[in-house]
This record gives C-alpha cells, sequence and structure tokens, in this order.
C-alpha cells in the first residue's frame, strides 16, 4: 500500500503542475500554496466498502458533496456502478472502467483558480445487488496554509468588484465544512472567512 500511495502523490503532483500550466501559474504554484507555515500537504488515503441494499430507493450510499480539499485521485470498483457526477443539473453515471483513476478536484483548487476549475458535486447510489469498493486518495492543503485566489487569476474588473473567491485558513475551512459538507458550497467559502 505504501508503494501504491507514493506513485499517486506524485500523480497527484503531475495534475497540479498541468492545473498550473493550464491556468499560466508558475510552475508548483498549487503545490506550494498548499504548503502551510512550515507544515506539509496532506495526502491521505481512504478505503471505501458499499454493501448491498435491497432497498436502494431509501437511501444514497453517500450523499451528493463536493469534496473540501484539492486533487482527489479514485480508483473505483471495476464492475459496480454507483459513482455520479452533476453536470447541468443532470445526475450522470461515471461508469467503472477497469485500471482508470477517475481525478477530482475539490473546493480548495476553486478557490485557488478563481472559480476557473470548479470542485465537481458528486454522490454515491447504493446497489441493491452487489457490494461495491472505491480507494480515493486525497492531496489536501496542511491545516495552516492560506487559501486565496492566485493574483494572477484575479483580474482588474474582479479586483474592483473584490476578488470572486475569499483567502482563508485551510483549517478553518475543515471546522466548517465538517457542519455543512452536504450543504451549498459557496456559503461554506465565507464561514470560514469569518472564522479567521
Amino acid at each position: 500500500m505504501a508503494e501504491y500511495r507514493a506513485e499517486l502523490k506524485k500523480l497527484a503532483e503531475n495534475v497540479m503542475e498541468a492545473m498550473d500550466e493550464n491556468l499560466g501559474l508558475p510552475k508548483g504554484y498549487i503545490k506550494k500554496s498548499f504548503n502551510g507555515e512550515g507544515d506539509n500537504a496532506f495526502f491521505g488515503t481512504k478505503v471505501s466498502h458499499y454493501p448491498p441494499c435491497p432497498h436502494p430507493e431509501r437511501l444514497n450510499g453517500l450523499r451528493a458533496h463536493t469534496d473540501a480539499g484539492g486533487v482527489i485521485l479514485l480508483f473505483q470498483d471495476d464492475e459496480v456502478k454507483g459513482l455520479q457526477i452533476l453536470k447541468d443539473g443532470q445526475w450522470i453515471d461515471v461508469q467503472p472502467r477497469r485500471n482508470a483513476i477517475v481525478i477530482n478536484t475539490g473546493d480548495q483548487v476553486e478557490v485557488l483558480s478563481n472559480g476557473r476549475y470548479k470542485s465537481v458535486w458528486h454522490q454515491v447510489l447504493a446497489n441493491p445487488d452487489e457490494k461495491r469498493r472505491s480507494i480515493a486518495s486525497f492531496y489536501n492543503p496542511s491545516l495552516k496554509a492560506t487559501i486565496g485566489p492566485a493574483p494572477e487569476l484575479v483580474d482588474k474588473v474582479s479586483k474592483e468588484l473584490d476578488q470572486t473567491y475569499p483567502k482563508f485558513v485551510f483549517g478553518d475551512y475543515m471546522n466548517v465544512y465538517a457542519e455543512q459538507k452536504f450543504l451549498p458550497k459557496e456559503p461554506r467559502f465565507q464561514a470560514a472567512v469569518r472564522a479567521m
């Protein structure tokens, strides 16, 4: 598992460098932003098991939410579907693909990119007949990291109107997120600012 996690961490860092380039930011900008005052960004892995549910219409395996952190790498079940994303107001199945990793961006990438990348609303549906497993790895900022839009991405107009996204400490955001995970994300951003 240690080797698997080390390779996924490298993949997440490569994804962040590709985002840096796409956004016109210096190489390593997102990774550097995720490191706080002498602390390193957090990389963790979670294994989820969803047993069969005889009445899937009564619940979701995991309610609709966005991820709080940065870059999420999901190795989902090869055969059993269940993951859905919200696109244009419709829930769409993310089809299982053998040996594929689903890459998702979290709330902190949305803030750093000043909304150019969005954190994706997603949910997991229960399955009546089959169990489902997934392995999610999260590359998140240090709890002490201050997250805000990259100055290069705040154009003159949005500077005059105040930045589109606020600046806050990731640990403060996580305190808000713990209570408001399944609620709209925009008020979470503002609540984290008030917590500073």
